[in-house]
């Protein structure tokens, strides 16, 4: 059985297992490491299949997705989540220098779109999410840096502090 057929298989399994099950609220979304800063938002690292579909049990219906491309690639994400049912986006962030206006400017309009709807945001660790969501309190919505570095901290960001602090003194 090649790869992509087991995949298949295993998407197939993983469906009837989630259709079979009665959906569960949000705060009962168990992902390891996962946090939710606000109601209806989980920001984790890499969800696995099981989670994904734990995910879509518990109501969530976007994944919000902000690693690299081509930066995992174990198994196809966005074929699962939309097999799942749910939307899937993407800001991919592999380095600092691609959190720039642009990609906050998109991160920004997937989170307008997703509106109160509840999502599922992740990258590696959630590090880069909170990047996201610092630059744009800053950009953005207007808040000063350390209001928007909160922000930021609340939702995830660790180790890109120091660049994010970076960009918002040349704001």
């Amino acid at each position: 059985m090649t790869p992509r057929k087991f995949f298949c298989a295993l998407c197939l399994l993983l469906l009837v297992a989630a259709c079979a099950a009665t959906p569960e609220s949000t705060s009962r979304l168990d992902i390891e490491g996962a946090h939710r800063p606000e109601p209806g938002r989980t920001i984790s690292g890499q969800p696995t299949p099981a989670e994904l579909v734990a995910a879509e049990r518990a109501g969530v219906r976007h994944v919000v997705n902000a690693r690299d491309i081509g930066e995992f690639e174990a198994w196809d994400e966005a074929e699962l989540v939309a097999a799942l049912g749910m939307e899937y986006h993407r800001v991919p962030i592999g380095s600092p220098g691609d959190l720039n206006r642009a990609a906050v400017e998109d991160f920004d309009r997937i989170l307008a779109e997703i509106g109160d709807d509840p999502a599922l945001l992740h990258c590696a660790s959630g590090n880069r999410i909170g990047a996201l969501y610092a630059l744009r309190a800053a950009w953005i919505q207007g808040r000063d840096a350390e209001s928007a570095i909160e922000i930021g901290k609340a939702h995830g960001l660790t180790s890109l502090e120091r660049p994010v602090r970076r960009k918002l003194g040349r704001n």
